[in-house]
């Protein structure tokens, strides 16, 4: 379930002028003196007083963040195979697919301290989680079947809600969805995106608590997110930015032109955002205050990634630029730290000191909720630690190395 990688020789117009007009466009719909939003009172707070440069620099992952990986290892079982979903906000759990071999997957809720609950039983050998959520009581997550892979299937997966507080069967909210990302979750909010036809999207926000549901937008839906209770998307045939608020207005901004594309990704935690540039090829921020965004890295540039200090990788990590896997996915903004996919690795970028780090080695997992990240670094160098996640909470760890 992930974007198609842009042609190479897709024109890059489109994102210099988004760039600059989702800047205008956030300014005018944030302003400065609206409060946070319901559960981002306790975000960390910002050391970060200007705008970085744009184009940040590599640098090795400093020994405190790897204790903190090591110091973070999640317990497992010899012979069990983990796919990650989510973490808990918190950081003191995190919900996973576990593995045996001949047996169905376990959908399970691992604590740090070992305990673990069994969430649900797939129902056969083909069918298993993807794309987890966790707001604090409601996990939401896409249910797949590998059947539907085959050449004349039509792939999609259903959209299943889970209670932590009364527990019980998790519960199917929707029918089939496709798509990188069709479904965001906010405080028993959830928004799903779901493909109509070749040119229109759905758009439906459903009350978990409730068991309501509600259309909110059908057309060229791309761009959806939250900011707090407030609910997001941009209509690229229109040009425009909207803004469904928990009363049930709608607000209407002419905005920022972000391609023409199906779903790029757009992120915020309620202070800063974080887009994925048309093209795929780069990654952006932009907070209130600032005079525009920052591009933290593009594809397009050749960057060398640290030869040490990370997890091991093989040589030649960064395909060349416009490869078929020379692309930016999946940003998740945490305070001052930005979390985003690069090529087949998982990065993080500090606004305080305009650097990145690679933080896995290809096709290793990786997922942010809150503060928490649930990752396997997938040190290829200690076998006893591949695939063992860890459980972090970023808003804890120092900043990265500053540009040398």
């Amino acid at each position: 379930m992930r974007l198609s990688p842009r042609a190479a020789t897709r024109s890059r117009t489109p994102a210099v002028v988004a760039a600059a007009l989702t800047a205008a466009l956030l300014s005018a719909c944030i302003p400065d003196n609206v409060a946070l939003p319901s559960g981002t009172e306790h975000l960390p707070s910002s050391q970060v007083t200007a705008a970085p440069g744009s184009d940040f620099c590599p640098v090795a992952v400093p020994q405190s963040w790897q204790d903190a990986v090591r110091d973070g290892r999640l317990p497992r079982e010899p012979g069990e195979r983990w796919v990650p979903l989510t973490p808990a906000p918190d950081g003191r759990s995190a919900f996973a697919t576990v593995q045996r071999d001949g047996l169905p997957a376990l959908l399970v809720k691992q604590e740090r301290n070992g305990d673990r609950r069994i969430v649900a039983t797939m129902p056969d050998l083909f069918t298993f989680p993807l794309l987890g959520d966790f707001d604090g009581r409601w996990l939401v997550y896409a249910r797949t079947d590998l059947r539907r892979a085959a050449p004349h299937g039509g792939g999609g997966a259903e959209i299943f809600a889970w209670d932590a507080q009364t527990g019980g069967e998790p519960r199917q909210v929707t029918g089939a969805v496709q798509g990188a990302r069709p479904f965001h979750l906010h405080d028993g909010k959830l928004a799903v995106t779901r493909v109509v036809d070749q040119y229109r999207t759905e758009l439906a926000l459903h009350d978990l608590a409730a068991g309501t549901a509600h259309r909110v937008a059908i057309g060229r839906v791309s761009a959806v997110g939250f900011r707090g209770a407030d609910l997001l998307w941009h209509d690229w045939s229109k040009r425009r930015l909207n803004t469904f608020r928990p009363s049930g207005n709608l607000v209407s901004q002419h905005g920022a032109f972000l391609g023409r594309v199906e779903a790029p990704d757009m992120t915020t935690d309620g202070r800063t955002m974080a887009w994925i540039s048309p093209g795929d090829g780069e990654v952006n921020v932009w907070r209130s205050g600032w005079n525009g965004p920052v591009r933290v890295l593009s594809a397009a540039l050749s960057t060398p990634v640290p030869a040490s200090g990370g997890p091991s990788v093989p040589p030649d990590a960064v395909p060349p630029a416009g490869g078929p896997v020379s692309r930016v996915a999946r940003p998740a903004v945490v305070g001052d730290l930005v979390v985003f996919q690069y090529n087949l690795g998982w990065y993080v970028a500090d606004l305080r000191t305009g650097s990145y780090a690679r933080l896995t080695a290809d096709h290793a997992g990786a997922a942010v909720s809150g503060p928490a990240l649930l990752m396997d670094s997938d040190d290829s160098s200690v076998p006893a630690e591949r695939h063992a996640y860890s459980l972090l909470l970023l808003d804890r760890l120092p900043p990265l190395p500053a540009c040398p």
